[in-house]
């Protein structure tokens, strides 16, 4: 145990410092680019993320899951070489057929498309999925701290105006790129180099493409909105959506890392203890609840007199885009327990095909109704229906093993907790009348993280040993009695 929490340790750090890089670089690329700009970018780059999915077909699931499960060097050695080899073959056609395609797009976009093509070509690369699979995630997170300070600095040195565009474009999709080739300077460490024949690696093709299916429907609702803001709507809606969007990803992607963690640790877990594998999860709920709720209440109270403050003039539409997205982060965080950390880690591939399909299917037909009428608002309600789907299957199939509704309910105190912090934050919002944003904002967040933080420990201590933070605090009071 001590592990995993080392594990989710590194990852929250890093998934911290994914926070801090967007409220520093989001300001200054919103401000130098553009809404118009923005959307051009964002446009493309959800052009490229079809072709890195066609690159990746459903290796990082997979290829994490293998390794976790393989026993010895050799096994870990040959898999590893297998699997690679499928990836490797699936990137190279991706990333010819991406550039043939790119010279059909508007000229005007030609050279922002052969740019974006660096993340196709990550893809040829990317062995995230070793490191994951034996669980060191200090390689991962060492290399993604330096890379994200390094394409800090390049944005906050060298984007100044909307003629920029490609340069940021280079910084992103180029940082990309190189990182993946990081990586492999340690591979040997847990691998030896193998020759492996097409044969061997044709056994790993199916159970691939089997989670290629829901990778696919899940770009649809993560991508596609994008791209049909962008066919049914203005270059400025997307613009709006990818800035509102960017900023709930955050958080997103810190409640998410659990599930990163959490992922090798239940595919070995699974089949051996329903019992300690319900216990761990149990866990890993009541983390993501609770983290979701204060940031996502949080956001919702600050998004009035944050959106103007962070992206500047032009951008108001954002405060309610943010807010429609609050719902889209607890939902999302939910789904995560059940798809990421037990059905995918339980083989139940199948189920969890269905279950993102669906949501697929909701997003289409939402977005095909709502975005030439509401533009970014109907593409943010058109996830937040597709997110929705995605839990009530997943949790209708996952529940014949684990009650995940009763799970979530026995931590719905969380929301409450939430919605009292929100409504405390938005009266004194009224009442503030400071000269300065900045400190009116630190106000407002220091006021409601109070709140929640009172309301969450005075719970954990009536509680104690049956929640994860209440055990905690009652491990460090009996420390505490020992040293003394």
């Amino acid at each position: 145990m001590s592990s995993l929490k080392k594990n989710i340790g590194l990852q929250m750090s890093y998934r911290m410092l994914t926070i801090i890089t967007p409220l520093i670089t989001s300001p200054i690329i919103s401000r130098a680019l553009g809404a118009d700009k923005i959307g051009i970018y964002s446009a493309t780059q959800a052009f490229a993320n079809y072709f890195m999915l066609f690159a990746m077909l459903g290796v990082e699931y997979y290829g994490q899951r293998s390794i976790a499960n393989s026993h010895t060097r050799t096994e870990r050695s040959e898999l590893f070489w297998e699997v690679y080899t499928v990836q490797f073959g699936a990137s190279l056609i991706s990333v010819t057929i991406y550039y043939l395609s790119a010279c059909f797009w508007q000229s005007s976009r030609i050279m922002v498309m052969m740019i974006q093509g660096l993340w196709v070509v990550s893809c040829l690369f990317d062995v995230n999925w070793l490191y994951f699979g034996v669980e060191d995630f200090k390689i991962t997170v060492t290399r993604n701290f330096i890379v994200k300070i390094i394409t800090v600095v390049c944005i906050v040195v060298f984007i100044r105006n909307p003629s920029d565009l490609c340069l940021y474009a280079v910084i992103m999709a180029g940082s990309t790129a190189i990182s993946q080739l990081i990586l492999w300077k340690k591979v040997k460490k847990y691998v030896d180099f193998k020759r492996v024949s097409l044969t061997q690696c044709k056994k790993h093709l199916w159970p691939i493409i089997g989670l290629f299916i829901p990778m696919i429907a899940l770009s649809i609702y993560h991508f596609m909105d994008k791209s049909m803001l962008d066919l049914l709507s203005t270059e400025s809606e997307v613009g709006y959506y990818y800035a509102a969007d960017k900023i709930i990803y955050i958080p997103l992607g810190l409640i998410t890392a659990i599930g990163t963690v959490i992922l090798p640790r239940v595919s070995g877990m699974v089949m051996d203890s329903k019992e300690k594998t319900e216990v761990l999860l149990n866990k890993s709920a009541e983390l993501s609840i609770c983290l979701s709720c204060a940031i996502g209440f949080g956001i919702a109270a600050i998004a009035n007199e944050f959106v103007p403050f962070f992206f500047g003039k032009g951008y108001e539409k954002c405060s309610t885009l943010l807010v429609l997205f609050v719902p889209v982060l607890f939902i999302k965080s939910l789904s995560n327990i059940v798809d990421q950390q037990y059905l995918i880690p339980a083989n139940h591939d199948n189920q969890y095909t269905l279950a993102v399909t669906g949501g697929a299917i909701v997003n289409l037909i939402c977005n095909w109704l709502l975005i030439p009428q509401m533009g970014s608002i109907g593409a943010t309600l058109g996830t937040l229906m597709a997110e929705i789907a995605v839990l009530v299957i997943s949790v209708s199939f996952a529940r014949k093993n684990i009650n995940f509704s009763k799970m979530f309910i026995r931590h719905g105190y969380y929301y409450l907790f939430g919605l009292a912090m929100y409504i405390v934050v938005r009266f004194f919002s009224f009442q503030l009348h400071v000269g300065s944003v900045v400190l009116q904002l630190l106000l407002m967040i220091v006021i409601g993280g109070s709140v929640y933080c009172t309301f969450c420990f005075i719970l954990w201590l009536v509680i104690k040993d049956k929640s994860v933070f209440g055990s905690i605090i009652v491990s460090f009071h009996r420390k505490g009695k020992v040293e003394r």
